[in-house]
């Protein structure tokens, strides 16, 4: 991708919910008297999320920047995984509200070393990934265990597969390539950047379709 291609695309996905945020405010400020209740909590609504969408491409940029800078440093500390998880879910909140989410260890939870924040950070990417790019009731399942010396993490989505051909050009920077990635905003830095942590924490990740089509499942594996 020619690098000013790469600028255009950047500066339209980082304008086009700022202009949202602007409009969404400007109208409940300017008729915030006449507004009905259900119109006004629309409006905010709306600005809020376009807000978190914001600030989801500017921290994707930042992080992109530091991990190819190489100034991310690894704190790892024992932490559990069941928590771990639960975590994610909480610091996504709203972008999961509309998807149905299963946690199951295999056999039972246990405790990890890793680096909690980038572990979360990856795990985050792909959870938003299943939710934005899935059905209207997306159903999420997240299923860990260990694996000899690895923790291996399976998340599946109900969503439409990807083709089998490029699994692998999904965690390539920028890279939007079905017509429907054009319905959702962003800076296509996401998983590269889950490809990236995965890999200082000297793991994996990989894409797979499942059985039938029927959606995708991520697996992340990395040392325990």
């Amino acid at each position: 991708v020619a690098l000013r291609e790469v600028s255009d695309n950047i500066a339209h996905d980082l304008k086009t919910p700022l202009a949202c945020i602007i409009g969404s405010l400007e109208i409940y400020e300017r008729s915030k008297e006449k507004l009905t209740l259900e119109r006004k909590n629309i409006l905010i609504n709306t600005a809020l999320q376009e807000a978190y969408r914001l600030d989801s491409f500017i921290t994707n940029i930042l992080d992109m920047a530091k991990l190819e800078s190489g100034t991310v440093k690894l704190k790892k500390e024992v932490c559990i995984m069941e928590l771990l998880l639960e975590d994610c879910l909480i610091s996504l909140g709203q972008r999961l509200s509309k998807c149905k989410v299963s946690i199951k260890a295999v056999p039972s939870p246990f405790p990890v070393t890793t680096d909690p924040l980038l572990l979360m950070r990856a795990i985050c990417i792909v959870l938003d990934n299943a939710a934005k790019y899935g059905p209207l009731h997306p159903a999420i399942g997240v299923e860990y265990e260990k694996v000899g010396a690895q923790v291996v993490i399976r998340i599946e989505d109900n969503g439409q597969g990807i083709l089998q051909s490029r699994t692998e050009e999904i965690f390539s920077k920028y890279a939007r390539f079905a017509i429907q990635d054009y319905k959702h905003s962003g800076t296509g830095l996401g998983l590269p950047i889950c490809r990236e942590i995965m890999r200082l924490l000297g793991g994996t990740v990989t894409v797979a379709n499942l059985a039938g089509n029927k959606g995708t499942v991520f697996t992340l594996a990395f040392p325990a």
